[in-house]
């Protein structure tokens, strides 16, 4: 769950309190009709649940090695849930690494696409 807390702190970490984020006065007056949270911030929550057993053995897990353009379909709203579903669209081995790469797509709590992007994992392989 996204709360105020989360939001408050990316923007005093990041500088950037636009009050789309931060001003529920000032944010009724937007399209959202709400505060939501940062781009950034649903976008670094996302990454989060790659490295779980079943997408991403976190035991093997190296590094993040690149993610894609990112869409961002709707905003992620003060207290809403999200859930993630990875899907490998390929992966590779050389030497003692595996990359894999996953198309990530983020829901709400209705079930709602809220933002999508691809990304590259390296793990630790067996030697060849």
């Amino acid at each position: 769950m996204v709360s105020a807390a989360d939001v408050v702190f990316l923007s005093y970490f990041t500088g950037d309190w636009t009050c789309l984020h931060t001003d529920a006065v000032a944010a009724r007056q937007r399209v959202s009709r709400e505060r939501s949270a940062h781009g950034a911030l649903s976008l670094v929550d996302s990454l989060g649940p790659l490295v779980r057993p079943g997408v991403v053995d976190p035991k093997l897990f190296v590094a993040l090695w690149s993610i894609g353009e990112v869409w961002f379909h709707r905003p992620v709203r003060i207290d809403d849930t999200r859930h993630v579903r990875f899907v490998r669209s390929e992966w590779g081995q050389e030497k003692n690494r595996v990359e894999m790469a996953f198309r990530a797509t983020t829901f709400n709590q209705r079930d709602e696409e809220v933002l999508e992007f691809p990304t590259v994992t390296v793990e630790k392989g067996s030697a060849a």
